[in-house]
C-alpha cells in the first residue's frame, strides 16, 4: 500500500478518534464496562463509526491497545493485515494475522487483539453497515443459484451465532481492490458512492470465488441432501429427494428434523421466505414475481406463509425495512 495513502488514513483515523472522544466520554465508557458480567464482551455500536456522510462504510487503522478489550459490533467488520503478524482472538480462537490476511466477522463475533504493536503491525479496519454488506454480496448471489444456496444456508444457520471467516492469504486482485476502495473512501469525489458499491461487490466476488464453499461437517451425505434442498427449494419434493438418496420418505424426514430442528415442509418454507426477503430488500422484482421465483404457484399461499412468519404483508415488509435501512 502506498505510504501517502497510509499517512492520509492515519490522519483520518486520528480525527475520527477525537470526534468519538467528544461524543463518548471515558466516564460513559467506564459505566458501560461496569454493567458487564465477567468475560462478557462489550458492544461497540455502529453509531460510533457510521454517521454523517459515512453512513454505510467506515475505514481506519487500528491503534495499539484500542482493541485489546473483548467486544462485538452490530455491523459487519473486515480486518485486513497490511503488514506484520498481530495476534487476534475471535470467538475464543487465537489466530496469527499474517500480512495479506483478511478476517470477515458478522455482527455477533466477539473478538480482541491479544498482541498488536504499531511499530511492526498495521491493520486496516473496514466497517460495513448490514444493508450495504448484504447488498454487495447479494448482487452476486442473485445470478448464481449455487452460491445463493450457500448464502441462504449461512443466513438461516448462523444469523444468531458468532461467526467469522478467516482467509490467510488474499490474491493480488483483492488487495488491489481494497486499496482502490480506501482511495475512494478518503477522497470522496464525484460518483465515489457508486464506485465504492461496485468495488465492494468485486471484493466479495473475489472472496466467494476463492473461499465460497466450506468443507462439509458432520454427516457428508446429509450435508449433500440439505445442499440439494437449499439449491432446489422452489420445486423439490420429499418423495423425490428420498428416492434420489435411497431413503424412505419418513426416515429422511426424521433425519432432516434431527439435523435442523425443522420438518422438511417447515424448512422448505423457511428457505423460500428467506429468499423472498432478500429479493424484497435488494431487488426491484414485484411481489408477484418474487412469489413465483421462490416456488409459490399461488399468490395467496405466499401471502399467507409470509404473513404468518413476519406478521405483515410482503409489500409492507419491503416498505418498512427499506425505509429503515435494515
Amino acid at each position: 500500500m502506498e505510504q501517502s495513502l497510509i499517512d492520509q488514513l492515519w490522519r483520518h483515523t486520528d480525527r475520527m478518534d477525537r470526534m468519538n472522544a467528544l461524543r463518548f466520554t471515558r466516564e460513559d465508557f467506564q459505566r458501560r464496562l461496569d454493567q458487564l458480567k465477567p468475560n462478557e464482551p462489550i458492544l461497540m455500536p455502529a453509531v460510533m463509526f457510521l454517521e454523517g456522510k459515512f453512513q454505510d462504510l467506515f475505514m481506519s487503522f487500528h491503534h495499539e491497545g484500542s482493541n485489546s478489550l473483548l467486544h462485538y459490533h452490530d455491523f459487519f467488520e473486515l480486518i485486513y493485515t497490511c503488514k506484520g503478524s498481530p495476534v487476534g482472538v475471535f470467538n475464543g480462537q487465537e489466530i496469527v494475522l499474517e500480512t495479506g490476511s483478511l478476517c470477515v466477522m458478522n455482527p455477533n463475533a466477539a473478538h480482541y487483539f491479544k498482541q498488536y504493536s504499531e511499530k511492526s503491525d498495521l491493520v486496516l479496519n473496514i466497517v460495513l453497515a448490514k444493508a450495504v454488506f448484504q447488498k454487495s454480496l447479494l448482487r452476486i448471489l442473485f445470478s448464481d443459484p449455487v452460491l445463493n444456496a450457500f448464502f441462504i444456508r449461512y443466513q438461516l444457520e448462523n444469523e444468531s451465532q458468532s461467526s467469522f471467516l478467516f482467509m490467510p492469504h488474499l490474491n493480488k486482485e483483492v488487495e488491489h481492490l481494497i486499496e482502490n476502495l480506501l482511495r475512494e473512501y478518503l477522497n470522496q469525489r464525484q460518483y465515489s458512492q457508486v464506485i465504492i458499491e461496485s468495488l465492494l461487490t468485486l471484493i466479495f466476488a473475489q472472496i466467494v470465488r476463492t473461499f465460497g464453499k466450506p468443507d462439509p461437517k458432520g454427516n457428508p451425505v446429509l450435508s449433500e441432501i440439505l445442499n440439494d434442498v437449499y439449491l432446489n427449494y422452489q420445486q423439490i419434493r420429499l418423495e423425490e429427494l428420498a428416492s434420489k438418496y435411497n431413503y424412505h420418505p419418513k426416515y429422511l424426514s426424521a433425519l432432516i428434523h434431527r439435523e435442523t430442528g425443522q420438518t422438511f415442509r417447515s424448512l422448505l418454507t423457511t428457505i423460500r421466505l428467506q429468499n423472498a426477503v432478500n429479493h424484497l430488500l435488494y431487488s426491484d422484482m414485484s411481489v408477484e414475481a418474487i412469489a413465483q421465483a421462490v416456488g409459490y404457484g399461488e399468490r395467496s399461499s405466499f401471502y399467507s406463509a409470509f404473513r404468518k412468519a413476519y406478521q405483515t404483508s410482503p409489500a409492507q415488509y419491503r416498505l418498512l425495512h427499506r425505509a429503515s435501512g435494515e
